[in-house]
């Protein structure tokens, strides 16, 4: 979390655009003045007490923003849509008692986990880390080489398939005791299984969707799904559904985090070529990448900066910014070699 942060050149920019100035006998500017000249406190003074633990943070969001507004001025659009859209999630849990969005509660909380006073600074951080995941994939993207995609390709890349399913939720709350969540589990198992036996007994796997299947999204369609590939659902359903010829369902209920499946598949595609599958290839490449490597995501900002010829000119913050850098490195490795 960041620490609130009380921002130098701000302070210094109020300091020097507010009316007359009052100018110290080295020729400094004065931020508090008394009676005594010689108690004066300049800007220099206050710059120099707070760089040491607030300027930091506050730096490198403006270089990064300085950064990312020349490199991707084109996609300042999509930057304040992201923005948008996931303040308005994050508005849903900040309600009153009558359940209407209470702005004071989250402008709390922004400022205790922040250090942000308004809903537009809020704003203004969100897409800054939309342009820096932004940053990070375009990276990992630059580092996959052709050898990396053919492997891939060569390995996992399949065609579409088509599915419907019928999905047995388990009937379970937080109140409920581990023995009632452990017989509702029992319960949904045995339902699956029940219905798996009618369809071997001849009944209609999309009459069986419309009257059992507990996902609302699909049972009235009799459990269609439509065709998806790799990654686009969840890894046990997803191998199960691989794994079945074309008009077979599965003779065992498939357990994902949201119940029971019974699968059937209905269509599937040829394989595409190496060409068509080329984009796609370098989006599940660079992703799987920034997933196994938590160092990724660092190098990827630090080398950014480096080519736009980012060079922090005071030493103190300069040695900050390369223990902070030092220090985020380390973490990363750790977890990554934890994982």
């Amino acid at each position: 979390m960041k620490k609130k942060i009380i921002m130098a050149l701000v302070i210094l920019g109020f300091a020097t655009g507010c009316g007359k100035v009052p100018v110290m006998k080295d020729g400094d500017q004065a931020v508090v003045t008394f009676e005594k000249e010689d108690l004066n406190i300049s800007t220099t003074n206050l710059y120099e007490k707070i760089k040491v633990n607030y300027a930091l943070s506050n730096l490198i969001d403006m270089v990064d923003t300085k950064i990312f507004s020349e490199k991707y001025a084109d996609k300042t659009s999509e930057a304040e849509k992201s923005a948008e859209s996931q303040f308005e999630q994050i508005k849903t849990y900040y309600v009153d008692d009558n359940g209407k969005y209470d702005e004071s509660s989250l402008l709390n909380a922004l400022n205790s986990y922040y250090g942000i006073s308004s809903i537009k600074d809020f704003k203004e951080m969100l897409k800054l880390s939309y342009y820096r995941d932004l940053a990070v994939d375009d990276y990992a993207k630059e580092s996959i080489t052709d050898k990396e995609i053919e492997k891939y390709y060569e390995e996992k890349t399949v065609g579409d398939i088509s599915c419907s399913h019928i999905l047995i939720s388990p009937k379970t709350t937080d109140s409920m005791t581990d023995d009632e969540k452990k017989k509702a589990e029992e319960e949904a198992l045995n339902k699956a299984k029940e219905v798996i036996k009618k369809l071997n007994d001849g009944a209609d796997f999309a009459e069986l969707a419309k009257e059992y299947s507990d996902d609302s999204s699909n049972a009235s369609k009799g459990g269609d799904l439509g065709y998806f590939n790799t990654g686009d659902m969840v890894e046990e359903f997803e191998t199960a559904a691989y794994k079945l010829k074309l008009n077979e369902y599965t003779k065992d209920p498939v357990k994902t985090k949201f119940g029971y499946h019974i699968i059937l598949k209905t269509g599937e595609k040829e394989k595409p070529s190496l060409d068509d599958s080329k984009e796609s290839i370098i989006e599940k490449l660079a992703s799987e990448k920034i997933d196994s490597d938590k160092t990724l995501s660092i190098n990827a900002l630090v080398e950014l900066r480096k080519s736009y010829g980012m060079t922090i000119e005071d030493s103190e913050l300069k040695s900050q910014y390369e223990k902070y850098i030092s220090n985020q490195l380390l973490n990363a490795n750790t977890t990554t070699s934890n994982n």
